[in-house]
């Protein structure tokens, strides 16, 4: 474990430090940290308006949202709590390009949520969708690294928590579902079963 923890600490240098550009570093902070700004919730939120007001599978997609991202948040607090793992701008000589962060390192809750929203839609929607949205979290989850708030081991494993939890959240949903409307039919159809029996 301590050398894949070395080997992580090596790529997160370079990275950190091979990638910075003064044209790049604006970018990254707000993919970084971009929802943390109220412009970019409000349109956030706006769109997730749009998407239950459409109904169909960007309702669904909207609805199921909510709890994917509750879950994944949820897993990754329990992970940092229990690694134990601290942030990079803490255990090493660096300065946090969005500030000083204290709390645990392993996952990255960024990469994390990110990639449950692709999973979800991978699920949901279509697999074209998801395939599309896969450059969020990659760049979100490159940006945690690139701000220096997070190792690529983290990242990586954000990566793995969310998707799963995304796609988990929407392929249970559809199974819901799909339960709910087989019963539905045969109740409807033994219900018109009963009715001609009494006719």
């Amino acid at each position: 474990m301590s050398a894949l923890l070395g080997l992580d600490q090596e790529l997160f240098l370079r990275l950190h430090y091979g990638m910075q550009a003064d044209w790049l570093t604006p970018v990254m902070i707000f993919f970084s940290q971009g929802m943390k700004w109220l412009p970019v919730r409000i349109v956030a939120l706006l769109l997730w308006l749009y998407l239950v007001w459409r109904g169909g599978k960007a309702r669904l997609f909207a609805l199921a949202l909510l709890p994917a991202l509750a879950l994944t948040n949820e897993a990754c607090d329990l992970l940092k709590v229990w690694t134990g793992r601290e942030r990079p701008c803490v255990a090493l000589d660096i300065e946090a390009l969005t500030g000083k962060l204290v709390s645990g390192s392993f996952p990255s809750a960024h990469a994390a949520n990110m990639a449950a929203l692709a999973g979800l839609l991978f699920a949901v929607v279509d697999k074209r969708w998801g395939l599309a949205f896969l450059w969020l979290p990659f760049v979100v989850g490159l940006s945690r690294v690139y701000v220096g708030v997070h190792y690529p081991l983290d990242v990586f494993g954000g990566w793995l928590i969310g998707g799963l939890f995304g796609f988990g959240t929407g392929y249970f949903l559809q199974k819901w579902l799909q339960h709910r409307r087989q019963k539905s039919i045969i109740n409807k159809v033994n219900y018109q079963q009963e009715v001609s029996t009494h006719d």
